[in-house]
């Protein structure tokens, strides 16, 4: 049985009215600045700070995920939560003195995230955790998204008033992580944001060059940056270094940092615990200091009404917490370059890993997972133009001791394919028993037309069906032609081209900023 399946469909809609990626993917505003600051003090002008937060725009997201405070999580009685950080580029509102160099909102129309970090907070533990998302990490789009039905993560904010619950649903639907709040920050403060604390030092190893974001480092050593020097340091996505042996004047010659967005986000992880510990010396508690800095992002923010409400308690019970000590990871990914879905030409996108992701997420928040459900039954469909993958994949499971249902050939979206896993709104659990049996570029997705209590599996090119005996490794497995190679149980992680997945921990290298 053929099943031709719509949602692979080649007439599927393009990403329309996104901004193009002629300059770097920029860190446009570090979302999460104003909840770090925030983390760290209160004053002592308490009125007069529930004042200024009174003033925060809020804009509901229906698709948040409720929150239960519950006795024993803290004295104050709240609830461990996921906090949605994004960053969005949108040009609309800049000055048009910076339009030479960001673009002006009339040529590049629409909003990406270029920032999607999710803050965990434990009250339990008074911790707070830090899990980075890459903006190229390919996936399904909630239903009736403008963007079209697969894209990367950073389009699902594309949809206007309603980008931020857009994403939260993307979030939610494709990794399983519940999001209870969100705040969202463009780019118009971050320089003020800097400049209110007087700047911050960096500490160079190495001099380092981004054509297009303007950073110019020439100088080794501490250096001290304002806010558009800041700037320029976060949004570098194509960072050129000066190696030994090379002269300092040829930059064109300098090699650029192999890892891109995903050095990026190390450098941003950096920036913020300077900009964390910058705030914390010269003192929030300083009526002015504190009022610049707040006047600096107030304007610039949206939160949703729950999170507004629930500021000050925040605010007060996470008081002595560091946040220079929260851990801070990201979800590892593989690479494929110049992609093409359905189509559609996507640029360079991210794939998932599994296992690996979801124990990172599991060490990042332990309860952010539902446990697993076995199904009632498993669908299993071929979207590869290897044939009897289906059939080869239904009989693994089977053995596994999953119910196969039915094995079908569906359309082939792309050369290379992600596994999906489709699962019936709110039965993620049922997904993730099917998951914890695959290894590989493996992702959920959330579908009405799943049968309840049922699995459809959309079997992609970089899968292994794994037992619980053979756990795999980060080493992905190859075939002596460097695709990944064929089998039903493996102890390690296929990948396009054979590819290692990106660290989950942040690795600085020799070029890297550092704290002074």
């Amino acid at each position: 049985m053929t099943r031709t399946r719509g949602r692979h469909a080649r007439g599927s809609a393009p990403r329309s009215h996104i901004p193009h990626r002629r300059w770097p993917r920029r860190l446009l505003i570090v979302t999460n600045v104003i909840v770090a600051m925030g983390l760290i003090t209160v004053g002592s002008a308490y009125g007069y700070t529930q004042w200024r937060l009174n003033s925060i725009r809020t804009v509901a997201a229906p698709h948040l995920t409720p929150t239960v405070p519950r006795a024993k999580d803290s004295a104050a009685g709240l609830p461990p939560e996921n906090i949605l950080l994004i960053g969005n580029e949108t040009r609309a509102g800049l000055n048009p003195a910076e339009e030479p160099q960001f673009g002006s909102s009339a040529e590049l129309s629409g909003s990406l995230s270029d920032v999607i970090m999710i803050l965990h907070l434990d009250p339990a533990k008074d911790s707070a955790s830090i899990l980075s998302i890459p903006r190229d990490l390919f996936l399904p789009m909630p239903p009736n998204s403008p963007v079209g039905p697969y894209q990367k993560i950073d389009a699902a904010l594309n949809d206007g008033g309603n980008g931020p619950d857009n994403l939260i649903q993307a979030i939610t639907n494709d990794l399983g992580i519940p999001i209870n709040h969100y705040m969202e920050l463009d780019f118009d403060g971050f320089q003020e944001t800097v400049n209110a604390i007087g700047g911050i030092n960096v500490d160079f190893p190495e001099p380092v060059y981004d054509a297009e974001s303007l950073l110019n480092i020439t100088t080794v050593g501490c250096q001290h940056l304002n806010g558009s020097e800041a700037l320029a340091l976060v949004r570098a996505r194509h960072l050129q270094y000066d190696p030994p042996g090379v002269s300092p004047d040829d930059q064109a010659a300098w090699p650029y940092d192999p890892e891109s967005d995903l050095s990026r986000i190390v450098r941003d992880h950096t920036f913020l615990r300077i900009l964390v510990s910058t705030a914390e010396t010269k003192g929030l508690s300083n009526p002015l200091t504190a009022n610049a800095l707040i006047g600096a992002v107030i304007n610039q923010i949206t939160i949703d009404p729950g999170l507004k409400n629930q500021l000050l308690p925040l605010l007060e019970h996470y008081r002595n917490l560091n946040p220079a000590t929260a851990p801070e990871t990201t979800l590892p990914i593989t690479t494929v370059s110049d992609y093409s879905y359905g189509g559609y030409d996507i640029g360079d996108v991210d794939f998932p890993v599994q296992p690996l992701d979801d124990q990172v997420i599991a060490a990042w928040d332990g309860t952010a997972l539902p446990a697993p459900v076995a199904p009632t039954g498993v669908q299993v469909d071929n979207i590869t133009y290897t044939n009897g993958l289906a059939a080869s994949t239904a009989t693994a499971l089977t053995t596994a001791g999953l119910h196969v249902i039915g094995v079908t050939s569906g359309t082939v979206p792309a050369d290379t394919t992600e596994t999906l896993v489709h699962y019936y709104p709110g039965q993620v659990g049922q997904a993730l028993a099917v998951m914890s049996h695959l290894s590989g570029a493996v992702m959920l997705q959330s579908d009405p037309t799943v049968a309840p209590g049922t699995v459809v599996l959309d079997v992609g090119s970089t899968v292994a069906v794994i037992t619980a005996a053979a756990r795999p490794a980060t080493t992905p497995a190859t075939s002596s032609a460097g695709a990944p190679a064929p089998s039903t149980t493996t102890t390690t992680v296929p990948s396009p081209q054979g590819q290692t997945p990106s660290s989950a921990s942040d690795v600085l290298q020799a070029w890297d900023p550092r704290p002074c």
